[in-house]
């Protein structure tokens, strides 16, 4: 076993137990040779990096644990105890599309064979031939592709009948197999896998327990979220668990690195020193398409001491646009060939001039003969599909060949049955502590409770006060009651809430949310809150990588835990990305997951004092870009609005999987608590309705309109200014938003007590947001005419302190007060002008 080794990069110890590498080279061609086909007859895809990954695809899904290979059953590939394979390379998805095709067919002739229930692979969970078909296609038009082109009956397409033609993505999905990342964009993949190995050693699983392989290119890993992934894996200690295979063929889509988007000049640009000065454990593969090669790396690091924390690197040399049969940059007795960046899409016309040579190459190793490939291009789409299908078979034919099949198909049953449905944890598995009824919104302690709670890894116990609510005039903004809702999470649920914001921790209050400190792997497990630097993209990403985790064997309940990042409004864009194709991989996920929590601090231009810079006021928009229904999203003004709206989101996340996304949003300032026992609705819990009455109309007089009111500044503000308005005649109905999807899920009755279906006509919005998006939809055509917004004159406002600041944004209680009695007296004009339009209908 080794040690951390005194050198930078640590050495890879020669291989000496024996393992079947003809079987891989086999297995491996076979890969290439159908990512090729899905290519050639799809024309689009990717080709050269596909290739280059295949040799480290195939030894890891097929060397075994004891080598450093993954522990899975293809039988079972979304078991919870599985290793975690991410092809974050998401465009590399062909080799692995192939791969597990080859897998799926050789299990299924194996079961066909014998009828051995060890063989047995769900046809709705294998991946099959039939589904090269659905390669960079929709579901929808699978569905009837055969149909359509008078195929259904054919039997060529028999397979089909099993459960159709599974839709195969460009980039990889957590859908796929083994795969567990939406990967390809920007480095967004891989920037999660701290978090994924963090969870394991969280929930205190051993060191043999889930390992995570993640796939990345030297392109990729230049990216914003790839390169804070570096200090992100190393400030949790997640060591072994997690090993990166970083495929360094120095091509991307357009050009070079070195020599092309960085001049050969500056020869310090070297990838291996920018991961060893980072503290990593990095190993180097000078050739990453040798098994033997391969699988040396893959044992060293099985099997390297675990009191090592550092993360692990292998950095391996290939080729982009790798075939198994080229020699010095040739197709022996064909062509040059296609390397580089630009083998990088598949661009080559069907049965085009290079193909061939591949093509061939197969054919001659293997002495078969695919069908009809000399002919040019096939122009009828039936005869592409016939073509296709018959030339898929093709390739899986050679598992007929010397054993083959039978030997995969052991080879995958031998896997499989390594891994065990008990693992030993901390953390409990048998419920879901989120569905605790303390946690629902009705049973909230009002007044301020003193818990004791227990350290589960030491036994220390200790006394913890949680105020959730405040009396009315207490000094305390929105943002302190945030420390407060985690902190009775964590209470409840027993410390699964984790938090991790850069250095900004105690700013935005997430600190006090902690029940026993930072996290450390080593001298404090039972820690919830994570050590991270200034690193917003890498913070979420790490955070989506925890909540991604479910260690229950039912898929259908959640045995994992919840995360919050947070930094300013302003900076929050910077998760967006992220958090986006973390929003679709939990919408498609086969097993529930935990929910991601963004907390947009510091929100609105009441972050005055740190410059414009640093304004919330367009920047938190960004969070209601996702899909109706799966995110909500909270606007809190109030103290007492905090605890009821979060926990209303919480019942709702914990119950409805759709909901993978919570995002809060604060602001900095104090200010009194609201009195409401001088609202129209006075129920302190009025928040988890998503939108309540602070003023109603005064029974017996005029009505002037609507006023929708968010953020803080503003509604303390138009609160402060009520009795004056009132003195003034106005007679407005003033309502609080805090959350539109809470809102929408009251039912009809109260929604239209609140705000009629009319009332969208005949309203105005006072708000620290913007008028670009307003707090709820279909608002009339006259409310950005009349609504009081951070950017009234579309400017960037200039900064300053906070009462500058606001009174420049017509914020303050003297504007309010002005705007709201011009709405109120303009209503006649307003309604007219509205009549007028619809009647030039």
């Amino acid at each position: 076993m080794h040690t951390a080794a005194p050198t930078l990069v640590s050495p890879i110890d020669s291989l000496q137990e024996p393992y079947d590498r003809d079987r891989f080279e086999d297995i491996g061609f076979m890969t290439c040779m159908t990512l090729v086909l899905l290519g050639n007859y799809s024309q689009t895809g990717h080709l050269g990096g596909p290739l280059a990954y295949t040799p480290y695809n195939v030894a890891t899904h097929l060397a075994g644990p004891d080598l450093g290979g993954l522990r899975f059953d293809y039988r079972r590939p979304k078991h919870p105890y599985s290793d975690k394979f991410m092809l974050a390379g998401g465009h590399c998805i062909p080799t692995c599309y192939a791969l597990w095709m080859i897998m799926g067919q050789a299990m299924a002739r194996k079961y066909q064979a014998t009828g051995d229930r060890r063989y047995y692979v769900d046809p709705t969970v294998a991946m099959l031939p039939i589904d090269a078909l659905g390669f960079r296609r929709g579901a929808g038009a699978m569905a009837t592709l055969l149909q359509d082109h008078g195929l259904a009956d054919h039997p060529l397409f028999a397979q089909a009948k099993l459960r159709g033609i599974r839709a195969l993505a460009g980039h990889a999905e957590s859908t796929d197999v083994t795969n567990d990342v939406n990967g390809g964009p920007s480095g967004i993949g891989v920037a999660c896998a701290a978090g994924k190995a963090a969870f394991w050693d969280v929930v205190g699983a051993g060191i043999d327990a889930p390992k995570v392989i993640a796939f990345e290119g030297e392109f990729a890993m230049t990216e914003g979220h790839a390169q804070e992934l570096k200090t992100q894996a190393l400030a949790l200690k997640v060591g072994k668990r997690l090993r990166v295979v970083l495929s360094d063929n120095n091509a991307g889509i357009d050009d070079a690195l070195m020599g092309g988007v960085i001049d050969r000049q500056y020869d310090r640009y070297r990838i291996i020193d920018q991961w060893t000065s980072y503290g990593w454990n990095v190993f180097a593969v000078d050739d990453g398409h040798d098994y033997d090669r391969i699988v040396a790396s893959m044992r060293t690091l099985e099997h390297w001491d675990p009191a090592d924390r550092r993360p692990m690197i292998v950095i391996a040399k290939t080729i982009k646009g790798y075939w198994p049969t080229a020699a010095a940059g040739k197709i022996p007795d064909e062509c040059d060939q296609l390397v580089g960046h630009k083998s990088h899409p598949y661009a080559l016309r069907m049965n085009s001039e290079y193909f061939l040579p591949l093509a061939r190459s197969f054919e001659t190793k293997y002495g078969v003969q695919f069908d009809g490939i000399r002919q040019g291009p096939v122009k009828d789409p039936r005869e592409r599909l016939v073509q296709y299908k018959t030339n898929i078979d093709l390739v899986m034919s050679v598992l007929d060949r010397n054993g083959l099949g039978d030997w995969l198909a052991d080879r995958l049953a031998d896997i499989g049955d390594t891994l065990r449905d008990v693992v030993p944890l901390r953390m409990s598995v048998s419920s879901d502590p989120f569905l605790d009824e303390r946690l629902r919104v009705a049973n909230l302690p009002e007044q301020p409770q003193t818990v004791t709670v227990t350290n589960d890894v030491s036994g220390a116990t200790k006394d913890v006060q949680v105020t959730l609510f405040r009396r009315a005039g207490e000094i305390a903004g929105t943002r302190r009651c945030v420390s407060e809702i985690v902190k009775w999470l964590n209470v409840v649920t027993g410390n699964r809430m984790l938090t991790i914001a850069a250095d900004l921790s105690e700013s935005i209050n997430l600190e006090h949310g902690n029940l026993w400190g930072h996290y450390d792997p080593e001298t404090n497990p039972a820690g919830t809150r994570l050590k991270a630097a200034i690193q917003e993209a890498g913070n979420v990403s790490t955070a989506i990588g925890l909540v991604s985790q479910n260690a229950s064997i039912d898929p259908d309940s959640f045995a994992g835990v919840w995360a919050i990042s947070g930094t300013y409004g302003a900076f929050t864009p910077l998760m967006y990305t992220p958090a986006r194709v973390w929003s679709q991989q939990n919408q498609d996920s086969p097993f529930r997951t935990g929910v991601l929590h963004i907390l947009v601090g510091h929100s609105g231009p009441e972050t005055a004092a740190d410059g414009r810079t640093h304004f919330g006021i367009f920047a938190p928009q960004v969070w209601k870009l996702f899909p109706r229904g799966q995110t909500i999203h909270l606007s809190f003004w109030d103290y007492n609005d905090v605890a009821p709206g979060y926990f209303a989101a919480a019942e709702i996340a914990a119950r409805e999987k759709k909901v993978g996304i919570i995002t809060l949003e604060v602001a900095r300032p104090d200010f009194p608590v609201a009195d409401r026992s001088t609202f129209a609705d006075t129920d302190l819990r009025a928040a988890a309705k998503g939108f309540y009455v602070i003023r109603d109309f005064e029974p017996g007089k005029p009505r002037h309109g609507y006023v929708i009111t968010q953020g803080s500044s503003s509604t303390v503000n138009l609160v402060s200014v009520l009795p004056k308005l009132e003195a003034a005649g106005v007679n407005v109905k003033v309502i609080a938003a805090i959350s539109e999807e809470l809102f929408d899920r009251q039912p009809e009755s109260y929604r239209h007590a609140v705000l009629p279906p009319d009332a969208r006509y005949d309203l105005m919005v006072v708000s620290t947001g913007t008028r670009r998006v307003w707090p709820l939809r279909d608002v009339g055509p006259l409310t950005d005419e009349y609504s009081m917004t951070s950017d009234w004159d579309d400017q960037w406002l200039t900064g300053g302190l906070e009462p500058d600041v606001i009174a420049e944004a017509h914020l303050d209680a003297a504007s309010i007060f002005a705007g709201v009695r011009r709405f109120a007296a303009d209503r006649p004009k307003r309604i007219g002008r509205q009549r007028d339009l619809m009647a030039g209908l």
